[in-house]
């Protein structure tokens, strides 16, 4: 297993792990989103963006990621993460959606992981289809 994408299995593991509600979950899109879900989204990605050029170019992806950390300050992660939802089965969806977005953009993150790539929009990956029950 190649070193970038180990860096990606312990954050597929914990968005796996928390879709696992007993509840049926909605399949969203971006926008379906509130502002504040969607900015913890794409602050996600970017930073995922970021890491990935650290891995291929660590003075490079270190500069991104100390400019980040500048422009977002210290506690935006508590600031973006206060304002998630609250519901369990929303919140699984938001993961889920989260999920997708990082499995369409796999290729990207591990092949081109390219500074420029970090203000690219968003993947809007389709839900997967579901099988009605007869």
């Amino acid at each position: 297993m190649s070193i970038r994408l180990a860096a990606l299995v312990p954050l597929l593991l914990l968005l796996g792990s928390a879709t696992g509600c007993d509840g049926e979950a909605e399949q969203l899109r971006l926008n379906d989103l509130t502002p504040n879900e969607l900015d913890f989204v794409t602050r996600f990605l970017i930073l995922e963006r970021a890491r990935a050029v650290a891995l291929v170019d660590p003075d490079r992806g270190e500069a991104l990621l100390d400019s980040l950390t500048a422009d977002w300050g210290d506690t935006s992660q508590a600031a973006v993460s206060a304002n998630l939802p609250a519901d369990p089965l929303r919140a699984a969806a938001l993961y889920e959606l989260l999920g997708r977005i990082l499995v369409a953009e796999q290729d990207s993150l591990l092949q081109a992981p390219l500074p420029r790539r970090l203000t690219d929009p968003l993947p809007d990956p389709l839900p997967a289809p579901t099988s009605e029950a007869p």
